[in-house]
């Protein structure tokens, strides 16, 4: 065949690799669908060794079926092969790659089941035989016989065409007729595909042209718009070249003035500096007075205790004194008192011995005096007693008063004094914090420089920083480079 064309239902399990190809011919409509089922025109390629293998009378007439309803279809064109699903799957196997094991395998197989169809065709035709012969010695042929007759010899013919099939024979012009039908399949494909390359470059071509076109077309727009952009760009560009100049002039005038505010910040600083050292000075002359003074307070404070604790001493050591006197004389008064009770007694007996002589009533008169003088001075005696009891009482309070009060203007004189010296440590403490806080005053002060030289650079920094997002800006717009030179050559200096 010449220019043989498969359907698409035919040929869409051939491989994935001619599927692009299928799809382009029948979307230009070149192939025609033939029939709707998997049937084969046996009067093309002849029978195939599948189909022979199997002798079915299922088959046969499916077969016989679809030969007929080829016959019906309309418009059948005669170039056309019809290939089955399976005889497409068979090809694919026959054409498929086999290694040595697979071959032995599948030679084996294919003897075991020739052996097996042998023998069971053997079977049936003796069965057959037998049959037709027993028939044969009883009845006479009739039509149904004769129809047996030729169906079994059609069977026979089968069994002995199947039997050809299984030769090596046979089956090399099978694989040979099988190659033939694979590489009309393949002409046939690379014939579509020829075809289809061809309607494919003609369709770029005028997709080309029609691309070509569209591009002189849009050539042309650009450049009409690259004009127009480039007339803009001059104006822009004009006008940031004007933008640059004035800017710049606010720079200069912007650095004049941050030149003039530096050094008089500088010079305020330095007169803040003099200033500064000046108090400094006072404040330390100030510091070294007033530890003179705390020092001299400390020696007067320590002066005034040594005093106060020889007074308290000596004091103590008069109150000991008076009260040591203060029993001597009262053992020597109670020694006299003591002696006189005794004195008295004894004159009191001797009274009694003397009025004992004289008559009872004169006796008991003088008795009766004496008790009364006797109890007129005990009573003497014991309000002396009270009354020296009450004395030393009063004694004692007042010298328990007289501690008290010493003991008072001691805890005075001692809480005045730890007064004077927490006032004089506050004082103490409060120099040392004003010299503590002067002299951080002063490092911050010396650190002042180190701040100006920060700031300029801080500025620096900032300028710098402006500099690149103006030169950012009009990138972004897309002014040329050349146009952004000049600020870029800018030298940011801050002094």
């Amino acid at each position: 065949m010449d220019h043989t064309r498969l359907s698409q239902r035919s040929v869409s399990s051939a491989g994935s690799g001619n599927s692009n190809a299928t799809a382009s011919s029948r979307s230009l409509g070149k192939y025609k669908r033939v029939s709707g089922n998997g049937g084969v025109d046996e009067s093309l390629f002849g029978p195939t060794s599948d189909r022979s293998a199997r002798p079915s009378e299922n088959r046969a007439t499916r077969s016989q079926k679809t030969v007929r309803k080829l016959e019906k279809n309309e418009k059948v064109e005669m170039d056309s092969v019809v290939i089955t699903q399976d005889e497409m799957d068979r090809i694919r196997r026959a054409a498929r790659a086999e290694t040595l094991n697979q071959a032995e395998s599948r030679r084996r197989e294919e003897q075991e089941m020739r052996a097996a169809a042998q023998a069971k065709a053997k079977e049936r035709k003796e069965r057959m035989l037998a049959m037709e012969a027993s028939r044969k010695a009883h009845l006479e042929k009739s039509d149904l016989e004769l129809e047996d007759e030729e169906l079994a010899a059609m069977l026979h013919s089968n069994a002995e065409k199947a039997k050809l099939e299984q030769s090596d024979a046979v089956k090399q012009m099978n694989q040979m007729t099988l190659y033939a039908k694979c590489v009309t399949i393949r002409d046939a494909q690379l014939l579509e595909k020829q075809m289809i390359i061809k309607d494919q470059q003609e369709q770029e071509r005028e997709f080309e042209r029609k691309i070509e076109a569209e591009r002189n077309k849009a050539i042309r727009l650009a450049e009409e718009r690259e004009v127009q952009k480039k007339q803009e760009r001059l104006r822009g560009a004009q006008i940031i070249q004007t933008q640059i100049q004035q800017r710049e002039q606010e720079r200069i005038r912007e650095m004049e003035q941050l030149d003039m505010e530096r050094e008089a910040m500088l010079k305020k600083a330095e007169e803040i500096r003099q200033q500064e050292m000046e108090r400094e000075a006072e404040r330390k002359r100030a510091a070294q007075e007033m530890l003179a003074e705390a020092a001299q307070a400390n020696k007067e404070q320590l002066e005034r205790k040594r005093q106060m604790k020889q007074a308290q001493e000596e004091e103590e050591m008069r109150i000991a004194a008076y009260i040591a006197e203060r029993d001597r004389k009262e053992q020597e008064r109670q020694e006299e008192l003591e002696a006189e009770h005794r004195r008295k007694a004894e004159e009191v007996a001797r009274l009694r011995a003397m009025q004992e002589k004289q008559n009872d009533r004169a006796a008991e008169m003088d008795a009766l005096r004496a008790k009364r003088a006797a109890e007129d001075y005990e009573r003497s005696w014991r309000e002396r007693e009270r009354a020296e009891a009450a004395r030393k009482q009063q004694q004692l309070e007042d010298i328990q008063r007289s501690r008290d009060e010493m003991q008072r203007q001691k805890q005075a004189v001692m809480s005045q004094a730890a007064q004077m010296e927490k006032e004089q440590f506050q004082k103490i403490l409060h120099i040392a914090e004003n010299m503590e806080k002067k002299a951080r005053q002063r490092q911050e002060f010396l650190d002042e420089g180190a701040k100006v030289r920060y700031e300029i650079e801080k500025e620096r920094m900032r300028i710098e920083k402006i500099k690149q997002n103006k030169i950012k800006d009009l990138k972004t717009l897309g002014v040329p480079d050349k146009y952004l030179a000049q600020l870029q050559n800018v030298k940011v200096n801050v002094s």
